[in-house]
């Protein structure tokens, strides 16, 4: 079943055989986290990236004053990685851990070179990955900067149902670029309405 969720992600952009299903599923590596642990910690390099089978991950920075900035949420059927840190191989800006009991399948980068070269359209696949990501990032950019918090929230429940009644609204406030207290105001509003 675990197995048929990462093959279903990935016949949404490319087809593969039974062949190059076995190859592709012989290099993962399947992980149980429990909630708070870390996948990915800020000063390490990147050597994976993660796809999400169940649960919910996070990816944030913390500033000199200590303070968090959640980057972007990974949930069931998402990939998450610092791909900074993962195409430069330079020490990762930002922390990876689980905000609840989370399941996940990681692919060293090393592997993911040997699967380029035994399967190529795997290059078109996280090619196609890496653009919707950069588009993504692009597009939560402009919302911070110019959306207003109460729109950016209705975007975020939209874009992550499963999860916005389920993690700590620090979080949330953080990703949306506002603090815990103003969230809490938008969404008795929101309740209201």
């Amino acid at each position: 079943m675990k197995e048929e969720t990462i093959i279903k992600n990935i016949s949404k952009h490319i087809s593969l055989d039974e062949e190059e299903k076995k190859y592709f599923l012989s290099i993962l590596h399947y992980k149980k986290l429990e909630k708070g642990e870390i996948l990915l910690k800020y000063g390490e390099i990147s050597k994976s990236q993660f796809f999400v089978i169940d649960g919910c991950l996070r990816n944030y920075s913390i500033d000199e004053q200590g303070k968090e900035h959640v980057i972007a949420f990974a949930c069931k059927d998402w990939w998450i990685s610092d791909l900074y840190s993962y195409i430069t191989e330079t020490p990762a800006e930002h922390t990876i851990d689980a905000l609840v009991p989370a399941e996940v399948f990681e692919i060293m980068k090393w592997d993911m070179e040997k699967v380029f070269e035994r399967i190529p359209k795997f290059e078109r696949f996280f090619r196609i990955l890496f653009q919707n990501s950069m588009v993504n990032q692009m597009r939560r950019i402009r919302q911070v900067m110019s959306v207003p918090a109460e729109e950016r929230y209705k975007v975020f429940i939209k874009q992550y149902p499963d999860i916005y009644l389920n993690i700590p609204l620090k979080h949330i406030a953080s990703y949306l670029g506002i603090s815990p207290e103003f969230l809490s105001k938008i969404r008795s509003k929101i309740a209201h309405d």
